[in-house]
């Protein structure tokens, strides 16, 4: 959210500071701290599921940047059963994976390779969506207001 947004939710009621950053608006007579962590009043209700979409990148963030077969860093993605094989593009079906261990599972089944899994692909869920908004390293204060992962 930009400090402009929390200002105007905070003026007009919408939001109470948990804590505030170093940031402040002043005027003659007033010193105004731009929240760094709020809380909204009143619980509004997304008219729709949101589901975290299916990319690259958020592949990357869900296996942590990490190849799901040997552990180095991932450059790609890889499908799991390949989908020249029938398998689908789904969070279920896809991995992080380096560019070594893509070349060498190519369009194979696993069972086919001598590559082995570290663990299974799975839908991302919980706090997963705010690791997409604010990346992997959030500020350390928000650590006491969020759930781990």
């Amino acid at each position: 959210m930009s400090h402009q947004r929390a200002i105007t939710l905070l003026f007009n009621n919408k939001i109470n500071s948990l804590q505030d950053s170093d940031l402040f608006l002043s005027s003659i007579n007033q010193k105004i701290y731009i929240p760094k962590v709020a809380i909204l009043k009143y619980f509004v209700k997304a008219p729709y599921i949101r589901r975290v979409a299916l990319t690259k990148e958020n592949v990357f963030i869900r296996d942590n940047y990490t190849c799901q077969y040997c552990g180095e860093n991932a450059e790609s993605i890889d499908h799991v059963t390949p989908k020249s094989k029938g398998g689908s593009h789904e969070w279920s079906n896809v991995v992080a994976c380096c560019k070594k261990c893509n070349l060498i599972k190519a369009d194979k089944f696993i069972k086919q390779t001598n590559l082995k899994l570290k663990k299974s692909p799975f839908p991302p869920k919980g706090n997963f969506w705010i690791k997409t908004i604010i990346g992997n390293n959030p500020d350390p204060s928000w650590e006491v207001y969020l759930e781990t992962a």
